[in-house]
């Protein structure tokens, strides 16, 4: 078998250093929708935050490209925007007029 290349192993360092920032963004997310699911607005709005910073760092880095950045953060801010505007509407239907 021959040696690794170069490339190889710069490949493979890369592949170490980024592995735990993807892991951390797959985790933020998961987190984040839980936080939907159970309906704590709060929570879902602080871990939206902390993974919008994230994944932009992770695309300013080269971890992931900037598109998948982009695309992970419109769909957080569109999660939330969808649980907030129910509630909105369903309190002024029950306030008295």
């Amino acid at each position: 078998m021959p040696a690794p290349s170069k490339r190889d192993k710069q490949s493979i360092k890369k592949y170490e250093q980024n592995k735990p920032v993807r892991t951390h963004l797959r985790n933020l997310s998961k987190n984040f929708y839980k936080a939907i699911d159970a309906g704590d607005t709060e929570r879902a709005t602080q871990l939206r935050d902390e993974a919008q910073r994230a994944y932009n760092k992770a695309a300013n880095k080269g971890v992931i490209h900037s598109n998948k950045a982009s695309r992970k953060t419109s769909r957080l801010d569109k999660a939330l925007a969808g649980v907030r505007t129910p509630d909105r509407d369903q309190n002024e239907s029950v306030s008295p007029a």
